[in-house]
């Protein structure tokens, strides 16, 4: 590997440019191949170069390894590194020792050393064997698919819950993988013969150094899992007490594969002004903001973690006390990137994920996103909206595209209310709270002795508060609206909107206090 120094300041070689002209020994490859992936792991900051290489059995369909290889230089260049070049390997199966063969694993060698790249990365998920070996073959550090996602996890996790989570995931992807640190110190296992250094004892093995820090090290992880295991579970109580206290607002929850546009449709849809760049997985942290224009009933949006295809299995067990915000959502936005060429592969990476998180029986409403990308469809809207009827296309950009998507919000919630009506004494005090507190007052009649109030709340708000307090509005008892879309029920904040929600509802505002 050629030496990065001088006109590349941000480059710098994590092996010796003359390792093989120095003939190293093999323990001293270990130590500074140990070296190197230490610096790989523990740096804080890009500029490292990376090989890509896939893997395409006979039955893999050609396109998705291409696509799939594509989608691993996106996840490089999210972690601030750049991509040097790209490999295939065709094989009729998977090497069990190498994954690739001997053969290319050298060619790789070779090939990383002329790029002058720092580490080697492939696109499937490899052994602890597999990437020992390949180590020693390519003589640079190795990383799969999962390692890469921890690793951008790890640089964009921001709160304490997530940096709990990412740090549990890690650990737990380095326990079976600890057999790579102190490879250089395993050679140093002694055994007993017959002699008298071994104490007459025959056959007995004598522990070296790098075993008894193996077995240490291994013990240390299994302890930091489990405290890091409590402490995620206090945090967990807290967003549970969170959560309760939200129990009566509406709560919609943003879903969908990573770099699809969903902060962006978040920032559109609320006053929240949360980065939004161009990058996987640059939102860990879920927020919790009031949809824009409306005060009652209150509706929550929440902002979750993208998903990816082979989503590490580790991720989406630390991550499930955050992605529980779906399972316990009334609705889920669904937001796909319609413009990417794959973004059917990605729904269904999407409804798989969510069935695992159990929210597979949650509500969904489809968002079509970065309709402004597509060049040369204008028919694109009405062939989606004709494949999935209910479904909303917009662009995250663009105002009258965010109104839609929020009147189709508003639209979901209102057909799911009921209308009830209260007669309720003077001196009810705790009964009028209730009804102003959780209700959104249609119309307010005042007799002599009692008020009657025709309202408008949730069925969960009628069931916790109401149950028996209501009367019907109507004979039959409470109906849910089955009535076309009207902005009765919710208070907007501009005054154009309200004056236009009076011209076409004149009763809209008849009788509030």
């Amino acid at each position: 590997m050629s030496n990065r120094t001088g006109s590349d300041p941000k480059s710098s070689s994590l092996l010796p440019a003359d390792a093989d002209a120095l003939k190293l020994s093999e323990v001293e490859k270990g130590l500074v191949l140990e070296r190197a992936r230490l610096q790989l792991e523990s740096r804080v900051q890009g500029g490292m170069r990376a090989y890509l290489v896939s893997l395409e059995l006979f039955d893999d369909d050609a396109a998705q390894v291409q696509e799939g290889l594509q989608e691993l230089g996106s996840l490089v260049r999210s972690l601030g590194d750049e991509p040097m070049g790209a490999s295939v390997q065709k094989r009729s199966r998977i090497d069990p020792g190498t994954f690739i063969g001997q053969g290319k694993a050298e060619e790789l060698r070779r090939t990383s050393r002329e790029l002058g790249c720092d580490y080697v990365v492939f696109d499937q998920e490899l052994s602890p064997s597999q990437i020992r070996n390949l180590e020693k073959l390519i003589e640079r550090p190795v990383l799969d698919r999962t390692a890469v996602i921890l690793q951008i996890f790890r640089k964009n996790a921001k709160t304490r819950e997530a940096k709990t989570q990412v740090e549990i995931a890690h650990l737990e992807f380095l326990a079976p993988r600890l057999s790579n640190s102190w490879i250089a110190f395993e050679r140093q296992r002694g055994g007993g013969g017959g002699g008298s250094g071994s104490g007459g004892g025959g056959g007995t093995r004598v522990k070296g150094a790098g075993e008894t820090q193996l077995e240490l090290d291994r013990r240390r992880m299994r302890d930091r899992i489990a405290s890091l295991k409590k402490e995620l579970e206090k945090i967990q109580k807290e967003r549970e007490t969170q959560r309760k206290a939200r129990s009566d607002e509406l709560k919609v929850a943003l879903v969908g594969y990573t770099n699809a546009g969903k902060t962006t449709v978040m920032n559109a849809l609320t006053d929240a002004q949360l980065s939004a760049k161009d990058a996987l997985f640059e939102t860990l942290d879920s927020t919790v903001r009031h949809l824009k224009g409306v005060s009652k009933p209150k509706v929550l949006l929440t902002d979750t973690v993208g998903f990816i295809r082979n989503l590490p299995h580790g991720l989406v067990a630390s991550f499930r006390s955050t992605l529980d915000e779906t399972a316990k959502a009334d609705l889920l936005l669904h937001v796909v990137d319609v413009s990417h060429a794959y973004y059917k592969d990605h729904m269904r990476v999407t409804d798989e994920v969510l069935k695992d998180v159990g929210a597979g029986e949650v509500p969904r409403l489809l968002v079509f996103n970065k309709l402004d990308a597509l060049k040369g469809e204008p028919r694109m809207a009405r062939i989606l909206a004709r494949a999935h009827p209910g479904c909303v296309c917009v662009s995250a950009s663009n105002e009258a595209d965010v109104r839609r998507l929020r009147d189709a919000i508003l639209d979901y919630f209102l057909r799911g209310m009921v209308e009830a009506t209260f007669e309720v004494a003077y001196d009810d005090s705790r009964l009028m709270a209730l009804i102003h507190a959780h209700t959104r007052v249609l119309e307010t009649t005042w007799k002599d002795d009692i008020a009657v109030f025709r309202v408008r709340m949730s069925k969960e708000t009628q069931a916790r508060y109401f149950e028996t307090s209501s009367l019907p509005a109507k004979p039959g008892g409470n109906a849910t609206t089955d009535v076309p879309w009207t902005t009765n029920g919710f208070t907007f904040d501009s005054e154009k909107e309200e004056r236009a929600h009076d011209d076409r509802h004149p009763r809209g505002r008849e009788g509030e206090s």
